[in-house]
């Protein structure tokens, strides 16, 4: 008689563990999905990194389908790829879809990406088309704004916000005079001349 409760407890035990086992067998399924359709995106940038530069030499315009995504995961990782590939359309088309999600991660990761996407973009630009470019680091620091709204503790895109700023100071209020700081004089009374 006085085993039946000690069998009971180890039985209860078994079942706790056994579902515990379940339950991050089907969390490792998941992450193997997720890592398998992650790779295949990262071969599909190459792809298609390979395929423009093919219709770059020809004089023809070269395009690959887009994969079938089943997860937020996989259509972050093919986002992600996109933009590591230089196709800056679909990567924008992409991260702002996900920038939508009701899923709190992914819609964090989108909108810092898509902030780093813009900068990127506006990076390349250079001095060929300056309005283009001011307006990408607008839309580069107003995406990070929003990852900080979000969450005020990433400091990526504090720190990505911070040199996007630097590279495009927000416009003055109308109402501050700023005043230029005081010219210093050498000691041999010459004024520093500007690099």
């Amino acid at each position: 008689m006085k085993r039946s409760p000690i069998h009971l407890a180890f039985g209860i035990a078994s079942l706790g563990f056994a579902g515990a086992a379940l339950a991050l067998g089907l969390r490792l399924q998941a992450a193997e999905r997720a890592n398998t359709v992650i790779a295949e995106a990262s071969g599909f940038a190459a792809e298609a990194a390979r395929v423009r530069a093919a219709g770059a030499e020809s004089g023809q315009v070269a395009t690959l389908k887009t994969p079938k995504l089943d997860s937020p995961e996989a259509a972050l990782a093919f986002a992600l790829a996109l933009a590591k590939g230089d196709d800056y359309d679909r990567a924008l088309k992409a991260l702002e879809t996900l920038a939508q999600s009701p899923r709190d991660d992914i819609r964090l990761i989108a909108r810092y990406d898509l902030g780093n996407l813009h900068m990127r973009q506006a990076k390349l630009i250079g001095d060929e088309q300056v309005a283009k470019g001011r307006t990408l680091v607008e839309l580069g620091k107003q995406a990070y704004r929003r990852v900080l709204d979000e969450d005020p503790q990433h400091w990526e895109a504090r720190y990505n916000l911070e040199r996007a700023l630097w590279l495009e100071p927000e416009a003055d209020d109308g109402n501050v005079e700023v005043t230029p700081p005081p010219a210093v004089e050498r000691p041999n009374g010459d004024k520093p001349e500007l690099p």
